[in-house]
């Protein structure tokens, strides 16, 4: 917890296999109280479908909070399946941890 922004942290590849894995921490995030989560994929190397999902549910989650929601992911292999689905524009996506966490107001 950065202030009271939570950040998750994601390497290796953004399957099925690791969002079954991640899910809860991320629940858990999700019901704390922070203001604000940045979920950094900086590490990973490729995210599935299921990597997506499990964004797109946290993102709706907490928008309807009022809380905010960045993700830091590079240009690159990472986000490849963020533009083909057009997801790239509307989820709020960062090339840098620093920069997502400077868009939630973190210094």
């Amino acid at each position: 917890m950065c202030d009271d922004v939570a950040i998750v942290t994601v390497s290796g590849e953004f399957d099925l296999a690791r969002c079954i894995k991640l899910a809860p921490e991320l629940n858990a995030v999700l019901r704390s109280e922070a203001r604000a989560i940045v979920i950094d994929l900086e590490a990973v190397s490729l995210v599935d479908s299921s990597g997506i999902a499990l964004l797109l549910n946290a993102f709706r989650r907490l928008d309807q909070t009022g809380r905010q929601l960045a993700i830091a992911c590079p240009i690159g292999p990472q986000r490849r399946a963020f533009e083909v689905t057009a997801l790239d524009r509307h989820l709020p996506m960062h090339e840098t941890r620093q920069a997502a966490l400077a868009a939630v107001g973190v210094s």
